[in-house]
């Protein structure tokens, strides 16, 4: 393995030019400063030979801008957020631009450190789904001039901010169900304070409250042993329609209905907050609220090219609609 990466100064040394001649010859400005086309070929080959390696970083500390973008997700395990950074990945690569993703596992102090380290490798724009509430953030963000569009999760009014209604999308899929629901269990995952869950329980508990429906809040993790217990006791107590809030969530809620043996939907149904690839296999496929993944991807990598020209148009919150997917569980 090499040890020493090729400079422009090898390049230069061993050909005996200048290492502002080999500059301009690798950036393709040999022409425009009268450097010959034999001296340009030399350089050229013996770059091939040296295999040197352009250094893009230092290149972009030069003029200001590096063509990459940080993403800062909360649970790049989530498929929801896998889906999006593959969305704002195809995105940006189409407008020349790299992306750097980091996972904050919804850790509010590693987040902080992400962040920090993102804006040290002097990425040109921050798309940030946070954990932290804003006031935490702004010490940091602060610290840099360059441009932050929020995703998914609502930041503040001084940012674009690209996602859904989640607290109107989770109210009318109480509605969405093939029978008026007895009672309505809301299953959310142990993260319940995190702002988009928080608006979807708000808004799954507002639609029950305005019906007259009857509910019951429950959390459901990976513990396969206290998710069949609490869904045991929820259907006891009379839970006749479960709602997802998000898909994780629901394949747990899914998993322990079967092992119940509780038929769907003849016994229970249950609509999951956010699509999975993997509910059209299921018997029966499972109903869902799908987000908008690429138009949420596209539109928020419009959103940082906007900033990245210094536009002084008004900072925009785009809503954007879910589609709902009527499939056999509801």
């Amino acid at each position: 393995m090499k040890s020493k990466r090729t400079s422009l100064a090898d390049i230069a040394e061993s050909l005996n030019v200048s290492k502002s001649t080999v500059s301009f010859v690798l950036n393709g400005k040999g022409k425009q400063f009268n450097i010959s086309e034999a001296t340009q070929k030399l350089i050229l080959e013996k770059a091939k030979e040296l295999n040197y390696v352009p250094n893009y970083f230092a290149k972009g500390l030069r003029e200001g801008k590096t063509q990459t973008i940080g993403l800062v997700l909360a649970d790049i395990s989530n498929p929801f957020y896998s889906e999006l950074s593959k969305a704002i990945q195809e995105s940006l690569y189409e407008k020349g631009y790299s992306l750097f993703i980091v996972s904050t596992n919804d850790d509010a102090t590693m987040e902080l450190k992400l962040i920090r380290d993102l804006i040290l490798r002097s990425v040109d724009a921050l798309i940030i789904a946070p954990c932290n509430e804003i006031p935490a953030l702004k010490p940091v963000l602060d610290e840099t001039p360059i441009p932050v569009v929020w995703v998914d999760r609502i930041g503040d009014e001084f940012a674009d901010f690209v996602g859904v209604d989640n607290y109107m999308e989770a109210t009318m899929l109480i509605r969405k169900f093939s029978k008026s629901p007895k009672k309505v269990g809301i299953l959310h995952p142990k993260r319940s304070d995190v702002m988009t869950i928080q608006l979807r329980i708000d808004g799954a508990k507002s639609a029950c409250e305005r019906q007259k429906i009857p509910f019951e809040l429950a959390m459901l993790t990976e513990d396969e042993k206290e998710s069949v217990a609490k869904m045991k006791q929820m259907i006891a107590d009379g839970v006749d329609s479960f709602v997802a809030l998000n898909n994780k969530v629901a394949l747990h809620a899914i998993k322990a209905l079967n092992f119940l043996k509780v038929e769907i939907p003849n016994n229970v149904r249950i609509i999951s907050f956010d699509d999975s690839e993997a509910f059209s296999y299921f018997a029966p496929p499972v109903t869902a609220l799908s987000q908008p993944v690429d138009g949420i991807g596209r539109e928020t990598v419009e959103r940082v090219m906007e900033r990245l020209k210094e536009s002084t148009e008004n900072r925009k919150h785009l809503m954007m609609e879910c589609s709902f997917i009527e499939r056999g569980s509801h």
